[in-house]
């Protein structure tokens, strides 16, 4: 009985985890695909600053993280408490290139962001 709840548990955990990294790969996947070449010198503008706002926000560090938990499974019950740094430990490097890449079009364009 306790391995079904530990596997049950450990289901729960890693969909988490793959749930949180697939919402935040969408938006980064959007911003890549989007081709900045063809952009008119406006919306150049508008995704510099779209990057910028996405790497920010990938980036960012947050404060100390508390979780409490309580649950049960058949005629057992348990808690916990959890806490974290709240540091993502993610660097968005492919939005960091493709923002070098934008910085570069704009100067070819005359513009400054």
């Amino acid at each position: 009985m306790k391995r079904k709840q530990n596997f049950v548990l450990f289901l729960l955990i890693v969909t988490a985890v793959f749930f949180i990294f697939g919402c935040a790969a969408d938006n980064t996947s959007e911003l890549i695909a989007e081709d900045y070449k063809k952009m008119t010198n406006d919306d150049l503008l508008r995704y510099y600053y779209r990057l910028n706002d996405e790497i920010e926000k990938q980036e960012k560090q947050s404060g100390p993280q508390v979780g409490i938990g309580i649950g049960g499974f058949g005629r057992h019950t348990g808690g916990g408490v959890g806490v974290s740094s709240g540091a993502t430990g993610y660097t968005a490097e492919e939005l960091r290139a493709r923002q070098i890449d934008v910085r570069m079009e704009l100067k070819k364009r005359g513009l400054t962001p």
